[in-house]
């Protein structure tokens, strides 16, 4: 395949013109790359999720990650945090495999957004929708603030899921797997043109998966299905309609171990990694969610291009579940709270985009301007019971080195308040991509409008017992320049801003202004002309300011006088060469901090058996779960044509993981792990002609099935990672 660093669509920011540097074509589906295509191999060339444009990764002044439907295929990818752990920045399994069912990741010490298609997704935590990552043609991580084309959003960055369209070739896929834990799975994807002309395009992706959880007594299932039409009227127009339909009626646990006995010396010994804290006749999750939309795009002229994206998703979740909150005295026992919830949400989401090329003197243009608006509605109820209260008192306790699931005795107390929100967020943008010679300009700005209102009430009496109302607007701004160099090397300089809008008032009932996030980055790109090569180096400086803390007049309000802080560097290289070989590796120092609070914390989390209480000052501590060191390698080869063992595919992985604090107290620390993986795949139609089309593979995650915490929220609240897992498969594409 030509150099995966390709000429974005006509009309885009990749217009030649004279003086610039004329980048290789590539030919996806017969036409150019964009930034939603299919890729060859791991390396892609064009993100549109940086700009809104399709825009060569090169060209784009802030760091980009693009995982391809190819290396999510190598390595059996699942769900997003599986498909990320290869990625410069992301740690992945915030909670390892004790909590499965949501997305949980960190970039540059913050939790990320997620989109779908450049939309994002919402939902609460019980009713948030889990990416199935066999829907995706490839999944693209942009670190740092990313407020001027997206809105709210938090300052670490998002991760913009891309899933796949209908396509002109013919693709017809049926999927068998079968794994450790009893875990099955059957899915099928199938493409093509559903007219002579091509001027309709259709696709179908489902998929059924079950099998039993990480944890005892616990199970996991999933199905879902994924019909798409694209029309094509003109080859200037092109509307894709989607849907899609997802269940997860069972997702494992969300439930976690003490450190006491996981990272921490326990006097009675080690709890098992399989250990389950809650109880299989009360827990649940079932979740649900659909959703229907279209993106729609017409070139108008040479110079114009409309595009418009709407999504409609509904989404619920019913979650219960008892959960470990401290051990005894005597560290045999579990003290355990119950919650639960049942949250309802409806979101939608429009995108308006004009799209405009054209020169003034010897610059070029691509200017866009975008109009986007996103509403959330939800409804939950909630219940709870904790272990300090007299009916959280009544839960009985779990053994933690023999324990019993049946027969517990638990209950569930009911629902006792519901809560209403309303969510509007209204955004006007506009981004200038300049080129002069071999230099990229980049200019952004943004203002947004948002308002929420919230009204609580409780169950029993339907009494209301609070309502609140908060609007905020706010100004994000994006400078940013590249400079393309003959040699393949393009140095760049950013600066980007975020805004979060925050509920609440201070003690004077003034409301919280929105926290607010800037980073200045630098970095280096390096593409060898000619070659499926990307290497990328970034080190950032990035800054969240008004965050919430204790007010000194008055500790049970709040002020805006917090700051925290975060500082590092990534590497990262992707290459996909002639000879079959393919890699992906990364590297990650990071060292964030409070670096400005009154909040404390307590030291001993107030579950520390046989010690005194106490409380550490946050200010100058790190947070929770951030290592600050990670990397990663992958390196894939596939035998060529002609040798002995043609048709021989293999791939191997190491991981590592560092040390992190194991609270915000900083009191005590979590071990590093170093971890392997491991693949192999055989196309069987090098066996015979009525088996072309077959591959059969094996997968192993953690091959030395190393036991190890991935991180601890506090002593009460650790996660254990994921051991040993073997999946096979077979694929036959015909």
């Amino acid at each position: 395949m030509p150099a995966a660093l390709a000429l974005a669509q006509e009309g885009t920011a990749a217009d030649t013109f004279s003086g610039s540097i004329v980048l290789p074509e590539v030919n996806v589906q017969a036409g150019i790359e964009r930034g939603h295509s299919p890729v060859q191999g791991f390396v892609a060339g064009v993100s549109a999720s940086g700009t809104k444009a399709d825009t060569p990764i090169i060209e784009t002044p802030q760091s980009i990650s693009v995982v391809t439907a190819d290396d999510i295929e190598a390595r059996n990818a699942r769900n997003l945090n599986q498909a990320l752990r290869y990625t410069a920045g992301a740690v992945t399994d915030t909670r390892g495999s004790t909590a499965v069912r949501l997305d949980q990741l960190t970039l540059r010490g913050y939790s990320p957004a997620t989109y779908l298609d450049g939309m994002r997704l919402a939902g609460g935590r019980d009713a948030n929708p889990s990416i199935d990552a066999y829907r995706l043609e490839r999944l693209e991580v942009l670190r740092g603030p990313a407020s001027v084309l997206y809105g709210a959003s938090p300052p670490g960055g998002l991760v913009n899921a891309i899933t796949k369209r209908p396509t002109e070739e013919r693709i017809r896929e049926v999927l068998l797997e079968a794994g450790t834990r009893d875990r099955y799975r059957a899915a099928g994807d199938f493409s093509g043109k559903l007219d002579e002309d091509g001027q309709w395009l259709g696709r179908f992706i489902a998929s059924y998966a079950e099998g039993d959880g990480e944890l005892d007594e616990t199970r996991e299932r999933r199905y879902f299905f994924s019909p798409s039409l694209t029309w094509r009227p003109s080859k200037d127009t092109s509307i894709t309609l989607f849907a899609h339909y997802q269940r997860d009626p069972e997702s494992g646990s969300y439930g976690s171990v003490p450190a006491w006995g996981s990272v921490l010396h326990n006097p009675r010994g080690r709890i098992g990694t399989r250990f389950y804290d809650g109880d299989p006749n009360l827990e649940r999750s079932n979740r649900e969610h659909y959703m229907a939309g279209y993106l729609a795009e017409h070139r108008a002229s040479d110079w114009l291009t409309l595009r418009q994206n709407f999504r409609y998703l509904h989404t619920k979740g019913e979650y219960r579940s008892v959960y470990g909150a401290g051990i005894t005295q005597d560290y045999l026992s579990l003290v355990r709270s119950v919650y639960g919830t049942d949250a309802d949400f409806d979101v939608f989401t429009i995108d308006n985009q004009a799209q405009f090329s054209f020169g003034t003197g010897p610059l070029q243009h691509t200017l866009l301007a975008g109009l986007d608006y996103y509403r959330v509605l939800s409804d939950t109820y909630t219940g709870s019971a904790l272990s300090t209260t007299p009916l959280g008192q009544r839960l009985p306790r779990q053994s933690l080195f023999s324990p019993a699931y049946a027969n517990q005795a638990t209950f569930w107390p009911g629902f006792s308040t519901y809560s209403s929100q309303r969510q509007n967020q209204l955004g006007a943008y506009l981004q200038d991509q300049v080129k002069l010679g071999r230099l990229v300009l980049l200019f952004g700005g943004r203002l947004d409008w948002s308002d929420s209102t919230t009204e609580n009430s409780a169950v029993a009496t339907g009494l209301r017992t609070s309502s609140s109302r908060q609007t905020d607007h706010a100004f994000t701004g994006r400078v940013g320049a590249v400079y393309l160099f003959d040699s393949g090397f393009a140095p760049y300089v950013s600066y980007s801003e975020s805004f979060e809008p925050q509920s609440g008032t201070d003690r004077f009932l003034n409301p919280f202004d929105p926290t607010r996030g800037r980073q200045y980055e630098v970095g280096l790109r390096y593409q060898p002309p000619g070659t499926n090569l990307l290497l990328s180096v970034a080190a950032f400086d990035l800054v969240r300011q008004n965050v919430l803390s204790t007010d000194p007049a008055n500790p049970q309000f709040s002020v805006q006088s917090g700051e925290t802080t975060s500082r590092g560097i990534e590497l990262e290289a992707k290459a996909s060469l002639m000879t079959g070989l393919s890699l992906t590796a990364a590297y990650a120092y990071q060292d964030v901090e409070f670096s400005r609070s009154d909040n404390t914390a307590r030291g001993d989390d107030g579950f520390v058996p046989a010690r005194a209480s106490s409380t550490v000052a946050l200010e100058g501590k790190t947070p929770w779960g951030v290592p600050r060191h990670t990397a990663s390698a992958w390196l894939d080869y596939t035998l060529p044509e002609g040798s002995r063992l043609e048709g021989l595919g293999l791939g191997g992985g190491v991981r590592y993981l560092g040390s992190s604090w194991g609270n915000d107290a900083n009191t005590f620390k979590v071990d590093a792990a170093t971890l392997f993986d491991a693949a192999l795949r055989y196309d069987l139609g090098k066996l015979g002609r009525n088996l072309e089309g077959m591959q059969a593979a094996v997968n192993v995650s953690n091959l030395a099935d190393t036991r190890y915490v991935n991180s601890c929220f506090a002593y009460s609240s650790c996660w254990y990672g994921y051991g040993r897992t073997v999946t096979g498969s077979v694929r036959y594409r015909f």
